[in-house]
């Protein structure tokens, strides 16, 4: 039996190892059980799958599983982003979902994780518990399953489709009579994934022209990963040049986490999307509680400072800014890896939303998105990020992390170092507010550098310091 690691995001292997329908059984089966030890089992588990190969095999073999342990479980039969299965379980209250996706992995990979009641990602109890029922039914390979014929024949097996649902829900949250003052001409790419039957229906709603890329099912991704990158939108950046388009929105394969590209054909960094709807927010006389993770620019700082706004900083990981979301009313938040989550929607990340936003964003301003950049750049000074990975074991990280902390330097290219967060690896912050972080993937075997400083090339002088750093104790 191959091992199993469950977190935040679930369980990721190739489909050619280790997902295969015993092994989503297993996971499955302790999933019940942590759902019966919760006695959560009446409100229902909503099941959905994004567009890789073998799914919808491994949502049946799922709901087999679920409703044979008497829990109730509610399937949809089409690729759903992970963000509309998630307002599922907010809209009927259910007792959570189970969302067979990978993301942005490479398409040989699928993943299986967990959203609990609270409707936002799992925090550490929730996915340490599932984990040691996992062990457990490796132990013991106690599975329950029944058809869903006979699951059928009964209340605990039913169907779900909650996509004019959430359509309505979130054209609710736009300004309508905004955006619909003008026709904007989009161009987007879902790059094969579940957002293409979701953004181009509210598009059109909302009175738009939008062309859509890529948008017919393919399992492979046209060969590509499904991460809304620059590497992978230079398709979508030539489109919109050609095309004469307002702006490119794209998403990543489960639509949780947008990509936009400007007038100019120009990819638009997660840290400038961010601060974009943090300035459209802020204009629109809205406060409350900013969230970011650990490696998110700092000129979201200076934006939140010169407005009176409160700033949570938060270790990299959804969960955490979920948390803060969820139980102080967060009017944004966001991560460098391009995932936000809004006040009145979900405690969730969702591109869907994200790249309505933006457009209701445009609509406001009557600007194009680069001179918003360009507004904010005017004002508040320009993002200047760098970001590197060192080859790690996993077994070698945390020693090495301590070599690191108990080594610190006084100055980092002369500057003084005035603080030092350990909230998520090291972050060392200097006196001229330039800033390095060191710290340990959670999914790779790699030291993560990110950097951000008053010009690209001190951003990248910070990196080689910290690789250095780092390469200097491992050999």
């Amino acid at each position: 039996m191959n091992s199993i690691n469950f977190g935040t995001d679930g369980w990721r292997a190739r489909m050619d190892e280790s997902f295969t329908i015993p092994n989503v059984s297993l996971v499955a089966q302790a999933i019940a059980n942590y759902l019966k030890r919760k006695k959560q089992t009446q409100n229902g588990i909503a099941i959905g799958f994004d567009t890789r190969r073998n799914s919808n095999m491994y949502a049946e073999e799922i709901a087999r599983v679920l409703t044979g342990n008497n829990i109730r479980c509610l399937l949809d039969r089409e690729d759903i982003p992970t963000p509309v299965l998630t307002y599922a379980i907010q809209k009927w209250k259910l007792d959570g979902a189970i969302m067979l996706t990978a993301s942005h992995n490479p398409p040989e990979y699928n993943g299986l994780k967990f959203i609990p009641e609270y409707a936002s990602p799992a925090m550490p109890d929730v996915t340490d518990a599932i984990m040691v029922e996992i062990n457990r039914v490796m132990k013991n390979q106690a599975i329950s399953k029944i058809s869903l014929e006979e699951a059928k024949k009964t209340f605990l097996f039913s169907e779900i489709d909650p996509k004019q649902a959430y359509i309505e829900h979130v054209i609710n949250l736009l300004d309508k009579t905004l955006i619909k003052k003008k026709k904007f001409t989009i161009i987007f790419d879902p790059l094969f994934g579940t957002a293409r039957n979701y953004l181009p229906q509210i598009l059109k709603q909302l009175g738009q022209d939008v062309t859509t890329l890529h948008d017919q099912l393919d399992p492979d991704f046209g060969g590509l990963s499904p991460n809304p990158s620059k590497k992978n939108l230079a398709m979508l950046e030539r489109t919109v040049i050609e095309a004469n388009a307002d702006v490119g929105f794209a998403c990543d394969g489960d639509g949780d986490r947008s990509g936009v590209v400007t007038e100019k054909g120009e990819f638009v960094r997660s840290h400038e999307t961010f601060c974009i709807l943090l300035k459209y927010l802020i204009e629109r006389n809205q406060s409350g509680v900013i969230v970011k993770t650990i490696d998110t620019t700092s000129v979201l700082d200076k934006m939140v400072e010169a407005f009176g706004l409160e700033l949570v900083e938060v270790p990299i990981g959804s969960k955490y800014i979920g948390e803060v979301m969820r139980t102080r009313n967060g009017l944004i938040g966001g991560e460098q890896s391009g995932g936000l989550m809004f006040r009145g929607h979900i405690a969730e990340k969702d591109g869907i939303y994200t790249n309505l936003k933006i457009l209701e964003a445009i609509a406001y301003f009557d600007k194009p998105v680069s001179e918003i950049i360009n507004d904010i750049t005017r004002e508040f000074g320009s993002i200047n990020f760098d970001q590197l990975g060192v080859e790690c074991s996993d077994e070698k990280k945390p020693e090495v992390m301590l070599k690191i902390t108990s080594s610190l330097p006084d100055k980092l290219d002369n500057e003084k170092i005035v603080q030092v967060l350990d909230i998520d690896g090291l972050k060392l912050i200097c006196e001229d507010k330039s800033w390095l972080l060191i710290r340990p993937s959670g999914t790779e075997p790699l030291l993560r550098i990110s950097a951000e400083a008053s010009s690209k090339e001190k951003a990248k002088k910070l990196t080689k310091i910290g690789k250095e750093l780092i390469e200097g104790i491992i050999q």
